[in-house]
């Protein structure tokens, strides 16, 4: 780290800033439970769930449009990522003056969608196109931190602010515009290097992207269940009459959770490889499981979502290393887009259409039964992991 120029330890601050607005979410997940009782009544709790988690897949759509338009060396990634949080900008904005109808609800989580679609993958492609692999894994580790620290911010802030005004928490996405200005001061416009020659392919993408993408999928889809219904879950069983600054508190944990097992990252990776994935699992499946067991202590109950917060700087860092292995700067952009964007922004929309509905199905109106459940599939999935990573192991010694 110590051989960075300056430019480059601009870059990295930078990178590390927009890193801290990375999960907007969180800000809106302690209000759930207040918009689905107070501003519309009228609405099931799933498809509040559904309209919060479809900025996910406007994510998706707009990160691949984003990745095209890189591609094809229209915009840089620099124009990308500041376009992103221009619209993070104007999705605050739009809140604070059109909030009384339900498609201005909905309206909102569009926008945020086409903000989290231009920045949130284009800002790891800044890191895997301007940093050497050594310094890369370290800022990977930061960046981790700054995620999940954002997240603490977004999760207390916004459960405060849903306390006083249901769109509260979209208010905070006005500090996209400062974050904004730094990006344009600090990081290079260069494009998408062009093919060397007239019809030559870019290379393939490697399997190995595809493999842990597929791992994200399902992790996020798992992972999500917690966000979209601690709110609830606290209202239901704790019966708090703050419960949207509870869940605020809740789901900061849950993101300091992940901050905390970040300190250990590095070491962890490095001894454990891909079976680190699985130890993501079972921090899952062991913080769902309290969570279903002491529903009424909220002690038990924050303790559950910062041991389940916990599988996130084991998961995410370690797959998003894992693809910036696989890519070069010419394949960056859609390896990227795949990895850190397509899988988990799908994992997270899915998450509750399928967990939600499918539970409701078996348990109506049961978090209890929802996290247990969830649990369960988490462990499962860790098994999976941890065999096919222990598999791979043997083949590698032989």
């Amino acid at each position: 780290m110590s051989k960075l120029t300056k430019k480059q330890k601009a870059l990295m601050w930078t990178i590390l800033i927009v890193a801290l607005v990375q999960m907007p979410n969180l800000a809106l997940s302690p209000a759930i439970n207040t918009i689905q009782t107070k501003a519309f009544p009228d609405r099931t709790l799933a498809e509040i769930q559904t309209v919060i988690s479809s900025l996910n897949l406007v994510s998706l759509i707009m990160s691949v449009i984003a990745a095209f338009l890189i591609n094809k060396g229209v915009i840089s990634k620099k124009f990308a990522v500041a376009f992103g949080l221009f619209v993070l900008f104007l999705t605050g904005a739009f809140a604070a003056v059109f909030h009384s109808a339900y498609w201005c609800f909905v309206l909102m989580n569009v926008l945020l969608g086409v903000a989290t679609g231009f920045y949130m993958t284009n800002n790891f492609g800044l890191l895997f196109d301007n940093f050497e692999e050594e310094p890369r894994q370290a800022i990977t580790g930061y960046q981790t931190s700054f995620i999940n620290g954002g997240g603490v911010l977004f999760g207390v802030a916004g459960g405060l602010a849903a306390a006083r005004l249901w769109y509260g928490g979209y208010l905070l996405f006005l500090i996209g515009l400062p974050i904004m200005a730094l990006v344009l001061i600090t990081v290079p416009g260069k494009k998408t290097p062009a093919r060397r020659a007239t019809g030559e392919k870019r290379a393939p993408i490697h399997s190995g992207v595809f493999y842990y993408a597929a791992v994200v999928l399902v992790f996020m889809a798992v992972y999500c269940v917690c966000g979209t219904n601690i709110s609830t879950h606290i209202s239901a069983y704790l019966g708090d009459k703050n419960g949207a600054a509870v869940a605020g508190v809740a789901s900061a944990l849950q993101m300091g959770g992940g901050a905390f097992a970040g300190i250990f990252y590095g070491k962890l990776s490095t001894k454990l490889k891909d079976k680190i994935m699985a130890l993501a699992c079972l921090a899952i499946f062991v913080g769902f499981i309290l969570l279903a067991l002491f529903p009424r202590t909220l002690v038990m109950t924050l303790l559950g979502v910062f041991i389940a917060g916990m599988s996130m700087s084991m998961m995410l860092p370690h797959c998003t290393f894992r693809v910036s292995q696989l890519v070069d700067e010419s394949t960056s952009a859609t390896g990227t887009l795949i990895a850190t964007s397509v899988a988990p922004s799908f994992g997270a929309f899915i998450s509750p259409v399928v967990f939600t509905n499918l539970t409701q199905a078996l348990s109506p109106d049961s978090t209890v039964f929802r996290f247990a459940f969830v649990g369960a599939l988490a462990l499962v999935f860790g098994a999976i992991l941890f065999a096919l990573a222990s598999r791979r192991e043997k083949m590698g010694r032989a």
